[in-house]
């Protein structure tokens, strides 16, 4: 799962060594009926990219893969430059995050030298810990010119991750909040794009405290001095898409349907703006306005109210509480329980999604068998029906309740167009932040 950690869902693996569970990523929800119907082909226009699901940059092998991970390509320039640019291909598509983040190795060096030094208030570099539920990512802020498709930001702060000129000097409060992910291995994707409700990753929190734990200063090529700092939201890693020139107020993920049984690739859209061009409007939509301090929306699931519940596309499955659905057995002499759920059939279940505008959508999905699902030939990548436990969610929610979220991740997604409004932004639907399909 890629949503920026308030943290601590139980995770399902994102690289794929079988049904083994308790690895480093999210499975996607399964979604079926109750949305705004399969989406047309897509047509090429400037706000417009072409988004794939496939087995991702690090499919070597059958035992190394990505599932229901989305994935688009992204030109990264040095600051005011039109020639000094690089396509970057498989940057994962994430609306649980925010801020475009790039791995340090796939940069060419003369992009990489010529990318522009974020500072801090003490004159040394900003660094971030980027905070996922799955892990964290470390490397500098740094401004680059960024073009999707036909449109163009200038000037936007982005994080690159494993930068090796800061790799010997991750401080403790960082590195002991889960596992590092700072190669392409390691994160399954050349980068991630976050397009999540909100223009920057922190915000005012981080802002205001120097203790945030996701903002440091530290000297390059140093071993240690890295000290935490508050970071203004000018400085905060940004999505591109709030600097586009006018598609800037959110954006609208489209993905076909797949069979029951998955398929070894799709291929979808991600279309820029809300309202702002002939092809993204609302339509007749369901909006559910988020909270404007989390993003989330309220799930009712099996009489549970769960009020931290979020539509992620870097979320590879459904993650939610069940202990009545079993889960698959363990891989080989693995001692981790797996949290893939694997029912003896495929599961038909129903949810109920209240945004904050007390808008009411019932949705149905299911959840099959995820040790039957990846040991289909050939391998397949996209489903829409892959579930996964998330456990205890007490460190999560707040007052520690036992449950309090839904993770709607990319198996929701497909056969709907799903809308992200982002935060304060104005859309022909309303206000942001908010949710629709």
């Amino acid at each position: 799962m890629r949503k920026l950690i308030f943290v601590g869902l139980a995770q399902a693996l994102l690289l794929l060594g079988g049904c083994g569970g308790g690895g480093s990523g999210v499975a996607p929800v399964g979604s079926k009926g109750g949305g705004s119907g399969t989406p047309p082909p897509p047509v090429p226009a400037s706000n417009v990219v072409a988004m794939t699901v496939d087995a991702g940059p690090n499919a070597t092998s059958t035992s190394s893969y990505d599932v229901d991970t989305p994935f688009i390509t992204v030109t990264v320039c040095a600051p005011g430059s039109t020639t000094n640019c690089q396509q970057i291909d498989h940057v994962e598509v994430d609306t649980g995050s925010f801020g475009l983040r790039l791995i340090s190795s796939v940069l060419t060096p003369s992009v990489a030298s010529a990318l522009r030094q974020e500072l801090s208030t003490t004159g040394n570099p900003l660094v971030e810990c980027t905070q996922f539920i799955d892990g964290f990512s470390w490397g500098p802020v740094k401004v680059a010119d960024v073009r999707i498709a036909g449109e163009s930001a200038s000037s936007v702060p982005m994080q690159v991750i494993g930068d090796p000129s800061f790799q010997n000097e991750i401080p403790a409060a960082c590195s002991g909040t889960g596992p590092e992910e700072d190669t392409v291995k390691e994160f399954g994707a050349n980068g991630i794009l976050g397009v999540g409700p909100f223009g920057d990753d922190c915000g005012a929190g981080c802002a205001s405290k120097p203790d945030n734990t996701f903002y440091y200063t530290c000297p390059a090529n140093g071993t240690s001095g890295c000290g935490g700092i508050a970071a203004a939201e000018a400085d905060q890693v940004t999505n591109p898409v709030v600097f586009f020139a006018t598609d800037n107020n959110g954006v609208i993920v489209q993905l076909p349907s797949v069979p029951e049984a998955g398929t070894p690739t799709t291929a979808g859209s991600l279309i820029f703006g809300i309202g702002t061009e002939g092809n993204n409007g609302l339509n007749n939509a369901i909006v559910l306005t988020a909270d404007p301090n989390t993003g989330d929306i309220t799930t009712t699931y099996k009489n549970a109210s769960l009020s931290r519940s979020f539509f992620d596309t870097g979320s590879n499955a459904f993650y939610f509480d069940d202990s009545s659905i079993p889960t698959c057995p363990t891989s080989g002499t693995s001692t981790v329980k797996s949290s893939w759920f694997c029912p003896t059939s495929t599961l038909s279940l129903t949810a109920t999604n209240t945004g904050r505008n007390g808008t009411v959508s019932n949705v149905t999905f299911e959840v099959a068998n995820a040790d039957t699902l990846f040991k289909s030939s050939p391998v397949n990548t996209a489903f829409d029906n892959l579930g996964a436990n998330a456990g205890n969610q007490s460190s999560f929610c707040p007052n520690s309740v036992a449950d309090c979220a839904f993770d709607f991740g990319l198996p929701f997604f497909f056969g709907r167009s799903v809308y992200v409004a982002i935060a304060g932004a104005n859309t022909s639907g309303g206000p942001g932040p908010y949710f629709a399909y």
